[in-house]
Protein backbone atom coordinates (compact mmCIF):
# COMPACT_ATOMS: atom_id res chain seq x y z
CA UNK A 1 0.00 0.00 0.00
CA UNK A 2 1.30 3.41 -0.94
CA UNK A 3 1.13 6.23 1.60
CA UNK A 4 -1.30 9.00 0.68
CA UNK A 5 0.19 11.82 -1.36
CA UNK A 6 0.71 15.00 0.61
CA UNK A 7 -0.62 18.30 -0.75
CA UNK A 8 2.63 19.19 -2.51
CA UNK A 9 2.81 15.78 -4.19
CA UNK A 10 -0.81 15.91 -5.30
CA UNK A 11 -0.25 19.40 -6.71
CA UNK A 12 3.08 18.58 -8.38
CA UNK A 13 2.01 15.28 -9.90
CA UNK A 14 -1.26 16.82 -11.03
CA UNK A 15 0.82 19.30 -13.04
CA UNK A 16 3.33 16.69 -14.14
CA UNK A 17 0.58 14.58 -15.71
CA UNK A 18 -0.06 17.53 -18.05
CA UNK A 19 3.50 18.30 -19.15
CA UNK A 20 7.22 17.94 -18.59
CA UNK A 21 8.77 19.92 -15.74
CA UNK A 22 12.29 21.07 -15.03
CA UNK A 23 13.92 19.54 -11.97
CA UNK A 24 14.14 23.05 -10.48
CA UNK A 25 10.35 23.25 -10.50
CA UNK A 26 10.22 20.75 -7.63
CA UNK A 27 11.84 23.46 -5.49
CA UNK A 28 9.31 26.03 -6.71
CA UNK A 29 6.53 23.76 -5.44
CA UNK A 30 8.35 23.43 -2.11
CA UNK A 31 8.53 27.23 -1.86
CA UNK A 32 4.83 27.48 -2.69
CA UNK A 33 3.71 24.88 -0.15
CA UNK A 34 6.25 25.74 2.57
CA UNK A 35 6.83 29.51 2.34
CA UNK A 36 8.32 29.60 5.83
CA UNK A 37 11.36 27.52 4.84
CA UNK A 38 14.80 29.03 4.32
CA UNK A 39 16.61 28.44 1.00
CA UNK A 40 18.65 25.68 2.61
CA UNK A 41 15.52 23.98 3.93
CA UNK A 42 13.85 24.31 0.51
CA UNK A 43 16.87 22.58 -1.03
CA UNK A 44 16.84 19.77 1.53
CA UNK A 45 13.08 19.23 1.32
CA UNK A 46 13.09 19.30 -2.50
CA UNK A 47 16.04 16.92 -2.69
CA UNK A 48 14.27 14.55 -0.29
CA UNK A 49 11.15 14.57 -2.49
CA UNK A 50 13.22 13.94 -5.63
CA UNK A 51 15.09 11.06 -3.98
CA UNK A 52 11.88 9.50 -2.66
CA UNK A 53 10.12 9.80 -6.02
CA UNK A 54 13.17 8.42 -7.79
CA UNK A 55 13.34 5.44 -5.39
CA UNK A 56 9.61 4.81 -5.88
CA UNK A 57 9.99 5.00 -9.69
CA UNK A 58 7.54 7.92 -9.87
CA UNK A 59 9.68 10.23 -12.01
CA UNK A 60 12.06 9.76 -14.90
CA UNK A 61 14.34 11.96 -16.97
CA UNK A 62 12.36 13.33 -19.90
CA UNK A 63 13.08 12.19 -23.43
CA UNK A 64 12.05 15.68 -24.57
CA UNK A 65 13.68 18.13 -22.13
CA UNK A 66 12.50 21.71 -21.77
CA UNK A 67 16.09 22.89 -22.26
CA UNK A 68 19.17 21.03 -23.49
CA UNK A 69 20.72 18.79 -20.83
CA UNK A 70 23.37 16.10 -20.84
CA UNK A 71 21.84 14.46 -17.76
CA UNK A 72 20.25 11.16 -18.72
CA UNK A 73 19.48 9.44 -15.41
CA UNK A 74 17.98 10.26 -12.05
CA UNK A 75 21.21 9.32 -10.29
CA UNK A 76 23.00 11.90 -12.44
CA UNK A 77 20.33 14.45 -11.52
CA UNK A 78 20.96 13.84 -7.81
CA UNK A 79 24.68 14.34 -8.48
CA UNK A 80 23.81 17.58 -10.27
CA UNK A 81 22.02 18.75 -7.10
CA UNK A 82 24.97 17.82 -4.90
CA UNK A 83 27.38 19.58 -7.26
CA UNK A 84 25.41 22.81 -7.55
CA UNK A 85 23.60 22.99 -4.21
CA UNK A 86 21.21 25.89 -3.65
CA UNK A 87 21.84 27.32 -7.12
CA UNK A 88 20.07 24.26 -8.58
CA UNK A 89 16.81 25.26 -6.91
CA UNK A 90 16.25 27.69 -9.78
CA UNK A 91 16.81 27.15 -13.48
CA UNK A 92 20.47 26.41 -14.14
CA UNK A 93 22.10 25.46 -17.41
CA UNK A 94 22.10 21.67 -17.96
CA UNK A 95 19.33 21.14 -15.41
CA UNK A 96 17.34 18.06 -16.44
CA UNK A 97 13.65 17.82 -17.17
CA UNK A 98 11.43 15.16 -15.63
CA UNK A 99 8.26 13.31 -16.52
CA UNK A 100 5.82 11.26 -14.47
CA UNK A 101 6.03 7.48 -14.77
CA UNK A 102 3.12 5.12 -15.33
CA UNK A 103 3.52 3.91 -11.73
CA UNK A 104 3.06 7.43 -10.38
CA UNK A 105 0.07 8.00 -12.65
CA UNK A 106 -1.55 4.86 -11.19
CA UNK A 107 -0.88 6.11 -7.66
CA UNK A 108 -2.32 9.54 -8.45
CA UNK A 109 -5.43 8.04 -10.07
CA UNK A 110 -5.99 5.67 -7.16
CA UNK A 111 -5.89 8.54 -4.68
CA UNK A 112 -8.24 10.85 -6.57
CA UNK A 113 -11.09 8.38 -6.98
Amino acid sequence: MVAPLDKLEADFFGDLTEDTHGLWEVFEFVRLHYPELSDEQVFERGRDYIKRWSDADWIRISDAPLYPSTISSLSESLGFLVQHGLVATRYLENSPSIDITEEAQRVCESQTI
